[in-house]
């Protein structure tokens, strides 16, 4: 799935409009990006990715 693709199906899936979903996307990648890139170790990293990837995961959440 391409950025393009994930932005058309979160539009679809939340009802918000496509240049919103792209304008939330893009922040959240920014965010991404800079923690971690802040990171001080890989370790730190992962720990990061893990943390993200259990909140996204837990039931209720998008």
């Amino acid at each position: 799935m391409n950025n393009e693709e994930l932005i058309k199906k979160v539009s679809e899936n939340s009802g918000v409009n496509v240049d919103d979903c792209e304008r939330v996307l893009n922040a959240l990648e920014d965010v991404l990006d800079n923690e971690l890139s802040n990171s001080k170790s890989v370790a730190g990293a992962f720990d990061k990715i893990y943390k993200l990837m259990t909140y996204f995961n837990k039931k209720g959440r998008v």
